[in-house]
């Protein structure tokens, strides 16, 4: 399922379109050129944040067990990272750019990703007693539980495309260069730190203090980023002129 996913992702990246570089004549290279660093940047990132932010001890002890990708743990926020890495590495002079155009269609590919969670019955809710409470065999309690991805399916989705798309034109950032990217992780950030307030949290870490999970910790850490973000690219257009998307 999340082959499915990571491979539809790509594709969407790739026709999609992302920019044209200038050292190629077809579109259509530069875009498989940045979607190909993206995606290998994502999946390195998923992996490496899993083992950096949920189980650094035990991967100490076991690091041939890190490539193991099919045993499973990957983390969005290592994900992301790897992703910023990557496209900045492919083209340092349209990372801005690319990164506002991958912002956009991860608000397409990020639901995806949060049905996959539901279908196999992982990253469950808390217990609920509303009317579409789900069992999932999984959690091996029969208790019904807030199907929290399809919650968060719907926020990082549609809700995260509307804000972020909102935010942008208020702010009049809808030119400037690197400003999806950035409301992005503001956005992302708050949606995900709300819904985790449903959803159980990761069986390795737990909670961290006060009832906030570890990944409500790192999207309070990604909002922030954005916000800083945010704030040089607003303190740059009132001292000089932005980069214009073309």
């Amino acid at each position: 399922m999340y082959g499915f996913v990571y491979l539809l992702g790509f594709l969407t990246a790739v026709f999609a379109g992302v920019r044209r570089f200038p050292c190629y004549e077809n579109t259509f290279l530069y875009t498989l050129y940045i979607s190909v660093y993206a995606a290998l940047g994502a999946v390195i990132g998923g992996r490496l944040g899993y083992v950096l932010f949920y189980e650094p001890g035990y991967y100490l002890g076991a690091l041939s067990e890190i490539p193991l990708l099919y045993r499973g743990g990957m983390s969005f926020h290592g994900g992301a990272l790897g992703l910023l890495l990557a496209v900045y590495l492919a083209d340092p002079r349209g990372f801005t750019v690319n990164g506002d155009r991958l912002a956009v269609l991860s608000c397409f590919i990020l639901p995806l990703g949060r049905i996959a969670n539901f279908l196999n019955g992982e990253l469950w809710g808390t217990p609920t007693d509303l009317p579409w409470g789900v069992i999932f065999e999984a959690a091996g309690d029969g208790i019904p539980r807030h199907p929290v991805q399809l919650y968060e399916a719907v926020l990082e989705g549609p809700v995260l495309l509307m804000l972020l798309l909102l935010s942008r034109r208020l702010l009049k950032l809808s030119g400037e260069a690197g400003g999806a990217m950035a409301l992005f992780g503001i956005w992302y950030g708050i949606l995900r730190f709300l819904a985790e307030f449903f959803r159980e949290p990761d069986r390795v870490a737990g909670y961290l203090f006060s009832g906030i999970t570890r990944g409500q910790a790192l999207c309070a850490a990604l909002a922030l980023l954005g916000l800083l973000f945010l704030a040089v690219l607003l303190w740059r257009r009132r001292r000089c002129p932005a980069p214009r998307t073309p």
